[in-house]
């Protein structure tokens, strides 16, 4: 058994409900905050998915520019704060893009998704 992150695994799988994760290579359902947050736990089933992403340039929108202050903290642009439903007290996930490009997102987002039928 080793220390990972399950959202480093190929068995990560969004299932919602409930249990809103669930692990693939073992079947069973996986703590929310573990995930979310990236707390590492023990798990000898894992297995390391790929991790590239290619963006182009022109979808790239500079939305607004903040000031970090000294003790580290920074404010959020008010359109950030409305586009992701960020509250006061809400947690903020950074995920590395490359060597020194960093993006941000809300723990626990999930996008409102309206289903099409045909």
């Amino acid at each position: 058994m080793v220390k990972v992150v399950c959202g480093d695994c190929t068995g990560l799988a969004y299932v919602g409900g409930a249990h809103v994760y669930k692990c693939l290579l073992k079947g069973e359902p996986l703590d929310q905050k573990s995930v979310e947050e990236r707390i590492p736990i023990e798990c000898g089933r894992f297995g390391s998915a790929p991790r590239q992403m290619a963006v182009q340039m022109k979808e790239y929108v500079e939305v607004g520019i903040t000031t970090v202050y000294g003790n580290g903290s920074v404010q959020l642009p008010s359109e950030i704060r409305q586009a992701l439903e960020i509250r006061d007290g809400d947690k903020i996930l950074w995920i590395r893009k490359g060597m020194h490009e960093y993006t941000f997102r809300k723990v626990g987002y999930a996008p409102k998704i309206k289903p099409k039928f045909r």
